[in-house]
């Protein structure tokens, strides 16, 4: 499990605001996501560890719901977990954002870009519960507290859907001792990366 100090001394920097603090984090992490590589082979590798922690939890072979992110530029690529938990007969739904909402639809061959660049789904809307959720991140601490963009889209989301295991997906550098976070932050209950699982919870 790797904590990296330069992006430590961000977090800790009690003088600035949480806000400050959360900017500098998030701007640290997207300089070292981008300057990663072999990115192919960790996806694989971290879709291996997610079926396997799932298999530990006893949930592998029980018909199962999981809304998974459609991964953009610097992202830990979800294609190989896609394809894994699809060949497991996983009902695979992706998020798209409508207004200030974030929805489920089902995962299938037809998309549109937003305007952040990122592929959403065509179809209908799914209201109903998702077992499991795939999320993205900037930076995760050891407790599950999850640093994402500031849209608040997860967490809004995830509000509605408590019972919901929701695992952080990223690369290993990504776990940090702590980060800055807020009330409204919904934490994790597991990590999955190119090297290591976490269950926190």
């Amino acid at each position: 499990m790797k904590n990296n100090g330069s992006a430590l001394r961000f977090v800790q920097a009690e003088e600035a605001s949480l806000a400050e603090r959360k900017a500098s984090v998030r701007a640290y992490m997207k300089s070292k996501r981008a300057e990663n590589t072999n990115r192919d082979v960790k996806a694989l590798l971290a879709a291996e560890n997610l079926i396997s922690a799932l298999d530990g939890l006893g949930i592998v072979g029980t018909r199962l719901s999981a809304l998974v992110y459609l991964s953009y530029s610097s992202e830990l690529s979800t294609e190989p977990l896609i394809d894994k938990l699809e060949d497991m007969g996983v009902s695979v739904y992706a998020p798209r954002v409508e207004g200030e909402e974030m929805t489920a639809v089902r995962y299938g061959d037809d998309f549109v870009i937003s305007g952040q660049g990122i592929r959403e789904p065509v179809g209908e809307r799914f209201d109903g519960d998702i077992d499991i959720v795939i999320l993205p991140l900037l930076a995760v601490d050891e407790l599950g507290n999850r640093l994402g963009y500031g849209g608040g889209y997860y967490d809004r989301y995830l509000a509605k859907h408590t019972s919901s295991l929701k695992i952080g997906y990223c690369f290993d550098f990504q776990m940090l001792k702590s980060v800055p976070r807020e009330e409204t932050d919904v934490a994790l209950n597991m990590v999955v990366t190119d090297t290591f699982t976490k269950r926190i919870k």
